[in-house]
């Protein structure tokens, strides 16, 4: 039950108390700073980096132009500025404004209405303010009762799993809206023996069938939708006097024939090969049994809903049909049709007069499914024979689904259907989505011209000079006359929609509604009756309405709903940055005085980055080599890696200090310190200052992570334990850029954000805030999400502000974070299974010792075949003779792969993966740490690289390796797929030309499946193993932008008008949110383990919604939390790819159900105070002032 409360008349005073916000770290992203430079690619820029004043690009919804004034953090703390400029508002008064035609109704389940197609759709219908679209929302279909629905004049319903399709029956009885699609008539579409009888009445040809009905056949749930059935259609079932069914002869014997080759059923013979349907339309287990011949070689294929890039599999022992094995089920039995070039052909109706039609293979051939870079199946428009398009007519009207899909199987010359799926949209066509919403518009046109008699087009504009707004004033006498004419309940119960009953039609346009079934080409039966009608003219899709809903009726219609319909308030959305390159480091350990004094007296974790400030680590590289002090070995590998790698862009040296408890005999002495200059009275009393903050001190609970069985990081821990300084830790990263990719990525996530914020509550868009890290990648992809969110070529100059306090790498939980790695390590040894609460497999998996055993052998291969194949590659170079032998192999670099992304090359390439060969194969215990490189470089080199990756990984014929190990082990790896795809949707894809890949290169892809396993395993329980770790390391790490969520949220809620807040950040805080989220109590829709990896722009949003009750004037709030995945693909190495290189994102599903909004947020609150976090937890930059020092030797 959410919760009902009045709003107070002022928001201002309501405001979360300001006192509450911790001291932000408030940087507007300046246009002209090196971390407004967007990428590391050979292409240029994806948008223009000098962001200044804001252009508009388009006529959509107006922008407030004081975002500067209102977006930014105080760091006053005083309460955030409210917008008072709306899209209506800033509109000028003299603008002409497109007549309002009605109001669009889209009750559908959300992964549905909020769909990439639906919104193409939906979006082009409301672009010029002809139609407001009101979806109506999970909360609304599954919680509220149907009177309290929100009114409409055009009704968008349909069924899918879980959607409560007799409500949505109730309601347009109730509300008599028009409806596109015949509601109860998709209840037929639930069994597919009815649906057979209707296609058979209407001439439909469809393959020869045998029935198996141990259940009385169909049926339908009431007398009513008996009659409708017969009405429409002419089908009326057997059984009861009422129509209802269930009277169909149950099927007395099944058998097979003595060769197995026919079923039997009541004496009829039916041979092999044939296709086994349950009669259950949503049952989508569908076996074919094959005759054990040369042809067809026995066995039989399981054809199932898609999962990964897999729709059938085949297996030799399916023989005996379940009719046999399961004496109560009944099945279908169709004979099974060799196709046309192996394809099946997928069509989708938009009226009785158009049908887009679409090639794709058959799942038949080898269940692999050929997908493009969105996840989408691969397939190919094709033209519909004038019988097909008949066919298309026929099933749009018998069935009364102007928008249905259909599938045919084409053979010679004959066409035949073999299902009718309901509603279905065209995936990524915007031709079909033009002309979809061109016949939905005059649909709809037609339809209110029906009902009103409106005289004048809405697209004709006054020509006498005056305003529309002028010009559609009348007096109050022709107001009342027009709303007297009209039946729309809307107009009756003054929903406010401008010029709905002015809105004027010619009267010569003729009404086009479904037919009935008289005037279709049903076959030979009687002469049936017309659909339910309106104005006594037949009306499409009937809702099973109670006789006419004309004139005479409007006065007796429904009263309005007492409660405005659940709208989306407000949206706090945390994103991953886009693609980038991959990330790589090296970590060292020392103890000297030259790396000490890098950290220039502070006793947290510093990073130096940029080419100047990077020269005082070579130096002090370079005095250590002198004397003589360190691991030389170790010296010259940091002083390379600085050589070659300081100037690129991103890279950066950390210094992490590790403290450790004091001997006895340092006890006695006490004076006596490692490193002189830095444990001293001074730096001791600096540091017991800086954490005793406002009175309190600022330091974690003593909890079991704080055992001091170790060297520690933190500070703090030093001086409450009296430790002292032990060594330091120094990490040299480099990699992690933006690639071009990362650009069509957001641009793609922000256009999607901004088309479903337009359709949810287009007010959302007038008061947006958005913050970001300050790494480049970061700030990179929030630039070009805000872009195009906004839909603006340019944006304000410090419009995204950047906050590391929230955003940034926090070291808060480095103690606690690099016990679970040690825990991780254990895990990895010989003897150890995988945790139940682990991504793993589950049925005939190895442990994981023996797959990271595996990964080791199968380094070891691709490293010799590397090697090999970059020495022949090698000696080509060195040899240009077109007639020596290396020539002769047709090898040339720009011939493998001609253009390389991110600044990268072959040489770079053999770097970066010799690293990863030594890490795996030259050490004798693998670092857990290293499997997220190792699959990082595979991922970004099967979408950047993958000709390259391909070639020099194939071994040659000739090739031989001897030392194969355990590198044979090849196991199936369908069970992670099945754990989190059936929800998420995420799919690979598979080249067109290449379905089956070299069988060379099936060692790569293992490596990579392996990795990938391995990286599930691991990556995650990097912030905790146990709940509880997961908990404290999710506060310590993201506590701040927890609370800053739960604070926004709050804003939203008390304010009027509804705002927008994004969050741009890395991994760690997507990963600790969701551990925050999980275990601290808010309850879930999905467990833990069918959330896949979070890859590039995976989001957690938080959508609060609110309803207002009319007649108390009070307001209920609810919050759902959603989650993405992000730009996800299974197997990279299977996805077609284009020049743009990218993945596409997945679209985002409800973590949770609706809940009431102050039971979220006191939950979340609730977990606040069980961490407590340093005034500092955010590593020292130290670059300015090692650049200056630098400087100031140079000029000296």
């Amino acid at each position: 039950m959410e919760e009902t409360i009045k709003r107070p008349p002022t928001s201002v005073g309501s405001l979360r108390d300001a006192n509450a916000r911790l001291q932000p770290s408030v940087t507007p992203l300046a246009s002209g700073s090196a971390d407004a430079v967007p990428f590391a690619s050979p292409e240029p820029s994806p948008q223009a980096q000098s962001f200044s004043a804001p252009q508009r690009v388009d006529g959509g919804e107006a922008l407030a132009a004081n975002w500067v004034s209102r977006h930014g953090r105080s760091s006053s703390r005083t309460p955030r500025r409210f917008s008072g400029s709306t899209g209506a508002s800033s509109t000028s008064e003299t603008e002409h404004k497109p007549a309002t035609i009605g109001r669009i109704g889209v009750c559908a389940l959300d992964i549905k209405a909020r769909s990439k197609p639906s919104q193409n759709i939906l979006t082009r219908l409301q672009s010029n303010g002809e139609f407001e679209v009101i979806v109506f929302g999970d909360k609304v279909i599954l919680d509220e009762d149907v009177e309290n629905w929100p009114e409409c004049d055009f009704l968008i319903a349909f069924f899918s799993d879980g959607f409560p399709l007799d409500k949505a029956i109730a309601y347009a009885k109730l509300r008599k809206p028009f409806c596109i699609n015949d509601l109860p008539m998709q209840e037929v579409l639930w069994d597919r023996r009815l649906c057979l009888r209707i296609l058979d009445q209407m001439e439909v040809p469809t393959p020869k069938r045998i029935e198996v009905n141990r259940d009385g056949g169909p049926k339908v749930a009431s007398p009513e939708l008996a009659q409708h059935v017969y009405d429409l259609t002419g089908v009326r079932l057997e059984g009861a006097n009422d129509g209802t069914g269930g009277g169909t002869p149950r099927t007395q014997s099944v058998s097979m024939s003595e060769d197995g080759e026919s079923l039997i059923v009541d004496g009829k013979v039916f041979r092999k090969p044939f296709v086994e349907k349950p009669v259950s339309g949503e049952d989508h287990n569908i076996h074919i049994y094959f005759p054990d011949d040369q042809h067809y070689g026995g066995g039989g294929r399981r054809l199932f809903r898609k999962v990964g890039n897999k729709s059938s599999e085949y297996d030799p022992n399916l023989k005996t049909p379940r009719s046999i094995t399961e004496p109560h089920g009944s099945y279908v039995y169709e004979q099974f049709l060799r196709v046309d070039n192996a394809e099946d052909v997928k069509a989708y109706t938009v009226g009785p007069d158009f049908c887009h039609a679409e090639t794709r293979k058959s799942p038949v051939v080898d269940g692999v499914v050929r997908r493009n870079t969105h996840g989408k199946e691969l397939r190919y428009i094709t033209k519909l024979t004038k019988e097909e398009a008949a066919i298309a007519s026929k099933i749009s009207n018998g069935f009364g689904q102007r928008i249905c899909g259909f599938d045919l199987l084409r053979v010679g010359d004959s066409s035949y259907v073999i299902d009718v799926n309901g509603w279905s949209f065209v995936k990524d066509n915007n031709d079909y989505y033009d002309k979809c919403a061109m016949i939905l518009r005059d649909m709809f046109i037609k339809e209110k011209q029906s009902r009103e008699g409106v005289l004048e087009p809405p697209e004709l504009q006054s020509g006498d000079g005056v305003s529309p707004r002028k010009s559609s004033s009348s007096s109050h006498r022709s107001t009342l006359k027009s709303l007297l004419k009209s039946p729309s309940i809307l107009s009756l119960s003054g929903s406010g929609h401008k010029n709905h009953s002015s809105a004027s039609m010619d009267p010569s346009t003729e009404r086009q509604p479904l037919p009935s079934k008289s005037e279709l080409n049903l076959g030979s039966g009687q002469p049936k009756k017309g659909f339910p009608s309106r104005n006594g003219t037949p009306s499409p899709a009937g809702c099973l309405t109670d006789g006419d809903s004309g004139p005479s009726n409007a006065q007796i219609a429904p009263p309005p709903p007492s409660k405005h319909s659940w709208k989306l308030k407000g949206m706090v959305a945390v994103i991953r940055h886009a693609d980038r390159t991959p990330k790589q480091k090296f970590k060292f350990t020392f103890h000297t005085q030259p790396f000490v004094d890098l950290l220039k007296g502070h006793q947290e974790e510093v990073v130096i980055k940029g080419e100047a400030a990077l020269r005082s680590v070579s130096d002090a590289v370079d005095l250590a080599m002198k004397q003589g002090i360190e691991d030389h070995e170790k010296l010259k590998l940091l002083q390379a890696s600085l050589h070659h790698k300081g100037a690129w862009p991103g890279t950066k040296v950390q210094i992490k200090p590790m403290f450790r408890r004091r001997t006895t005999e340092e006890t006695q002495k006490h004076s006596a310190v490692i490193s002189p200059g830095i444990e001293t009275s001074d730096h001791v009393a600096h540091i017991e200052a800086a954490i005793d903050h406002e009175g309190g001190i600022a330091r974690r609970p003593a909890a079991r992570s704080d055992s001091m069985s170790g060297p520690t990081f933190s500070r703090f821990s030093a001086v409450e334990n009296d430790l002292i300084l032990d060594k330091l830790q120094l990490v040299i990263k480099w990699g992690g850029e933006p690639t071009h990719a990362a650009r069509y990525q957001s641009q793609d996530v922000g256009l999607n954000m901004r088309d479903d914020l337009k359709l949810m509550n287009k007010e959302c868009l007038n008061d947006v805030r958005m913050f970001t890290s300050s790494e480049r990648r970061v700030s990179t992809s929030a630039q070009i999400f805000a872009s195009a969110f906004l839909d603006l070529k340019e944006l304000p100059e410090d419009f995204i502000q950047v906050r590391k306090d929230l955003l940034d790498d926090s070291n808060a939980a480095k103690d606690v974070m690099d016990k679970v790695k040690k825990k991780l390590k254990f895990l990895l040894r010989e003897g150890n299974s995988a945790p139940p609460q682990f991504a793993w497999p589950k049925e005939n998996f190895p442990e994981p010792s023996v797959v990271l055993s595996t990964v080791v052998e199968l380094m070891k291969f691709h490293r010799c075949v590397m090697r090999h194949n970059f020495q022949r590659l090698e000696q080509t170079q060195k040899s240009p003779d077109k007639g020596s032998e290396a020539q002769k192999d047709g090898l040339d670099l720009s011939g493998i792969q001609g253009r390389w992304c991110a600044g990268e090359d072959s040489q770079l390439f053999k770097e970066r993966w010799e690293k990863l060969f030594k890490e795996f194969c030259d050490t004798e215990k693998v670092d857990p740490g290293k499997l997220s490189e190792l699959y990082d470089s595979m991922k970004f080199d099967a979408l950047h690289n993958r000709q390259f990756l391909e070639w020099i990984f194939l071994p040659p014929d000739d090739f031989i390796y001897h030392e194969e190990g355990h590198a044979g082990l090849m196991q199936p790896l369908g069970s992670i797929q099945d754990s989190y795809h059936s929800y998420f949707k995420l799919y690979p894809g598979s080249t067109p030309t290449k379905p089956k890949i070299d069988k060379r290169l099936s060692r790569l892809k293992q490596l990579y499946s392996l990795a990938k396993v391995l990286f599930d395993f691991v990556t995650p329980q990097e912030y905790g193993i146990e709940d509880e770790e997961k908990l404290e390391i999710g506060l310590l790490t993201s506590l701040p932008l927890l609370r800053e969520i739960v604070m926004d949220l709050e804003e939203v809620q008390a304010s009027p008008d509804a705002k927008s807040f994004f969050y741009f950040t890395k991994e760690s805080h997507i990963f600790t949110l969701l551990n925050c989220i999980l275990e601290g109590g808010i309850q879930t829709k999905i467990s833990r383990r069918a959330i896949p990896e979070l890859d590039y722009l995976s989001q957690i949003c938080f959508e609060l919604y609110e309803s207002k009750d009319s007649e108390t004037d009070k307001f209920s709030y609810s919050i759902r939390i959603s989650i993405s995945p992000g730009c996800h693909a299974f197997d990279p190495l299977d996805v077609q790819l284009d020049s743009r290189h990218a993945i596409g994102c997945a679209p985002r599903r409800s973590l949770t159900a609706h809940q009431d909004w102050k039971k979220v947020i006191e939950t979340l609150k609730a977990k606040f105070d069980t961490v407590k976090l340093p005034k500092s937890f955010i590593a020292v930059n130290l670059s300015d002032k090692h650049a200056a020092a630098r400087l100031e030797e140079e000029t000296s």
